[in-house]
């Protein structure tokens, strides 16, 4: 196995922050396109592990996307600490922190809150995510709120 090099590095790094923005943004075909053709996204809470859900391959990203992305409700995920588990080119993993806040009426609020626990791949087009485990510490109240 070979080391990650320093521009690999950065592309998985950008790649990361791509996936933020283009949420956060409600460009659905850039978050889609982070992840591999048949790509996992999978969020668990952390004390209630058997209620997860899981979208796997573009057209399941898509509809997730599709239906969690809101044009009117400015969300803004803050993603930090980002570190490299594997550096191994063949199978490189990072963790990072995210914390997601939503603005509401009465100002901004937390949303949730966690670990972003990725593999990822390199493909003809880049890195992608191959498998995005979200371990979510929590979520807020804004959650649940009406906007």
């Amino acid at each position: 196995m070979t080391d990650l090099q320093i521009g690999d590095r950065l592309a998985v790094q950008e790649a990361i922050a791509r996936y933020a923005h283009a949420f956060d943004t409600g460009d659905v075909t850039d978050f889609v396109e982070v992840f591999t053709e048949d790509g996992i996204f999978e969020a668990v809470l952390i004390d209630q592990p058997d209620q997860r859900a899981v979208f796997q391959g573009h057209a399941e990203l898509r509809r997730f996307a599709e239906a969690k992305m809101r044009k009117d409700v400015h969300v803004l995920h803050h993603v930090s600490g980002v570190m490299f588990d594997s550096t191994a080119v063949e199978a490189p993993g990072t963790r990072a922190t995210v914390l997601v806040t939503k603005q509401l009426p009465d100002g901004p609020a937390i949303s949730t809150h966690g670990v972003y626990l990725d593999r990822w791949r390199r493909t003809s087009a880049g890195w992608r995510i191959a498998h995005r485990r979200y371990v979510a510490l929590g979520y807020g109240a804004a959650v649940g709120r009406q906007n």
